[in-house]
């Protein structure tokens, strides 16, 4: 069964040093707790619920449009049973305040989605 969340989620990503905007997750803060990411099972493209940001009367000219979804598996701490998680990152075209050093905008990631 898969359970769908779209929840903001805090992650640690590893970088690849040809590609810092194509980072990889490494772990992540869901709900106060620390998943650590044990393998990355897939990655692809796909496009946001614009219509959900325009019922929030965001802009969605100017956001981004797609995001990348990492699938993973991850588990609470060393010794947590693994489970299978996809994660969405969305890349801000532009530089914001919070961004990462040598203007590089921060990626927002969001839980997308749990199977168990």
């Amino acid at each position: 069964m898969v359970r769908r969340y779209e929840e903001p989620i805090e992650v640690r990503e590893a970088h690849r040093e040809e590609t810092p905007r194509d980072a990889r997750p490494a772990a992540f803060v869901w709900r106060g707790r620390l998943y650590v990411v044990r393998t990355i099972l897939d990655q692809w493209q796909e496009r946001r619920p614009w219509w959900r940001d325009a019922r929030e009367g965001r802009d969605v000219l100017t956001d981004a449009r797609e995001r990348r979804v990492w699938r993973v598996e991850a588990s609470p701490g060393r010794l947590g049973g693994v489970g299978v998680y996809d994660l969405g990152a969305t890349h801000p075209d532009s530089a914001e305040p919070g961004g990462q050093p040598g203007g590089q905008p921060a990626s927002q990631w969001q839980l997308l989605r749990v199977a168990d």
